[in-house]
C-alpha cells in the first residue's frame, strides 16, 4: 500500500486519485494493495467505493476527444517510422493511439513485424526500381559487387580503391538504407575502402549472379542496361596509339567465359565488330597466388567504340569523363586534333591516377590513426 493511504478508502483521497491524476480504477487497487483472486473484483471494489463516496465515473470518451488533430498526426507519423504504440502514447493509453490510427485507415503491424522494425536502427526500403534500374543492377553484381544475405536484410557490399566507384555505390543504394564504409589493407594496393549497405529483401535478386540463360532472355533495352552496370564494374575506355593516330576502342574483363559468350553474341546482334581473346594471368601477382585466365571482349574500331559508348548509359564517373573525350574524335581528324584529345586524355588519366592515390591514402591513414602505426606506402602496393 502506497504510503499515507489506508483502506477503506477516504473520499479526499478517492477523488485525488481518480480525479486530479486520473489513475483507473485498477492502478488504484493496485496503489491500496488490494489483493484478489481476479483483479476484476479489485477494481470492482474500487468503483463501488467511488459510487459510494459520490464520485461520478469519468466519461470513457473524454480521453479521446481531447486528442487534437496534430497530436494525431504526429502519432502517425511515429507509428509509421517503427515506434509502438507504448511508446507514441505517452500520458494517453495505447487504444487512445490506436483508435485515431484506425480512424486514419492504418493497419496495425504484426507483432513479429513491430518488434523487428522497433529494433531496427537503420530502416530499409523495397527497390521501386523499373526493369532497366534492376537489369542494371544485375550487371553491376557480376562485377565487383558482393550480395549476401544478413539476418532478414540482404547486405550489400563493394571494395574498392577507386572514390568514384564509392561515390556510385553510395547514389545508388543510399536511398534504400544506410550505407556504411570502412578502410581495410588489400593486397594489390595496399589499402582500400570498403562500403557496405544492408537492404530490404526485396533486392534478393541480386544474391546470386543472373544465370547466362537469363541474360539472353534479357530484351535489347534490358541488355543495354545490364551491359551499363557490368561496365561501370568492370569496363574501360581507352586511347591508343595506331600507327601514327590515336583511337578509341572500349573493353569488359572477366574470368566467367558463359558471360562473355552471352556478351559476344549478344554485341554481335547489335551490330558491332568485337573480339574476344583469353589471356593468362600471372602466377603470383602482389601476393595473389595462382594462375588464371582472363577473357576480354574488346571493341577496337572508331565507329564501333564511338557507337558502343553512346549505347550504354554508364554512370561511374571516371567512365563518364573518358567517354566524353572520346566522343569529342571526329574520324578524319587531323593529326593535330588527335595529339590535342591525346594530351586531354594523358591529363585526365593522371588526375584520376591522382585521386586513386589519394583515396588509397586516406584509407592507409584512417587504419594508421586507429591502430596508432605508421607504416611506409612502398611495402603495400603501388598505388598507396
Amino acid at each position: 500500500m502506497a504510503d499515507g493511504l489506508s483502506w477503506p478508502p477516504s473520499k479526499e483521497d478517492l477523488e485525488r486519485l481518480y480525479l486530479v491524476e486520473r489513475l483507473s480504477a485498477a492502478k488504484i487497487a493496485r496503489a491500496y494493495g488490494l489483493k484478489y483472486k481476479n483483479d476484476k473484483v479489485a477494481e470492482s471494489t474500487v468503483l463501488y467505493h467511488l459510487k459510494r463516496n459520490g464520485i461520478k465515473r469519468r466519461d470513457p470518451a473524454e480521453h479521446v476527444r481531447k486528442v487534437t488533430e496534430e497530436t494525431a498526426d504526429a502519432w502517425l507519423r511515429s507509428y509509421q517510422a517503427g515506434e509502438s504504440l507504448k511508446k507514441i502514447a505517452g500520458t494517453f493509453a495505447p487504444t487512445t493511439v490506436w483508435m485515431h490510427l484506425r480512424r486514419r485507415g492504418l493497419v496495425l503491424r504484426d507483432k513479429v513485424g513491430a518488434q523487428i522494425q522497433a529494433v531496427t536502427k537503420y530502416q530499409r526500403k523495397p527497390f521501386k526500381g523499373d526493369r532497366l534500374e534492376r537489369a542494371y543492377l544485375i550487371g553491376l553484381r557480376y562485377g565487383d559487387l558482393d550480395a549476401v544475405k544478413h539476418g532478414r536484410a540482404i547486405r550489400l557490399r563493394v571494395s574498392t580503391t577507386h572514390p568514384a566507384m564509392a561515390d556510385l555505390f553510395r547514389s545508388i543504394f543510399s536511398p534504400y538504407g544506410h550505407v556504411q564504409w570502412y578502410p581495410r589493407k588489400a593486397k594489390l594496393a595496399g589499402y582500400e575502402w570498403t562500403l557496405e549497405c544492408d537492404l530490404d529483401p526485396s533486392f534478393e535478386f541480386l544474391l546470386h549472379k543472373a544465370a547466362t540463360s537469363d541474360l539472353d532472355a534479357l530484351s535489347d533495352s534490358e541488355f543495354i542496361s545490364f551491359l551499363a552496370g557490368l561496365f561501370d564494374s568492370e569496363g574501360s575506355f581507352h586511347l591508343h596509339k595506331k600507327a601514327n593516330w590515336y583511337v578509341p576502342d572500349a573493353s569488359i574483363a572477366n574470368r566467367d567465359s558463359e558471360l562473355l559468350l552471352v556478351l559476344e553474341r549478344r554485341l554481335r546482334l547489335l551490330g558491332l565488330h568485337i573480339r574476344l581473346a583469353w589471356r593468362k594471368q600471372q602466377a603470383d601477382r602482389c601476393g595473389i597466388r595462382g594462375q588464371s585466365i582472363m577473357g576480354r571482349i574488346e571493341i577496337l574500331r572508331f565507329f564501333d567504340a564511338q557507337r558502343f559508348a553512346r549505347l550504354i548509359p554508364v554512370r561511374h564517373s571516371e567512365k563518364l569523363r573518358r567517354r566524353d573525350l572520346l566522343l569529342a574524335l571526329e574520324y578524319r581528324d587531323t593529326g593535330k586534333v588527335r595529339l590535342e584529345v591525346a594530351a586531354m586524355w594523358k591529363n585526365l588519366s593522371n588526375k584520376i591516377h591522382d585521386e586513386v592515390r589519394a583515396f588509397i591514402r586516406s584509407a592507409r591513414e584512417e587504419i594508421e590513426s586507429r591502430t596508432g602505426s605508421s607504416v611506409h606506402s612502398a611495402q603495400y602496393g603501388k598505388y598507396g
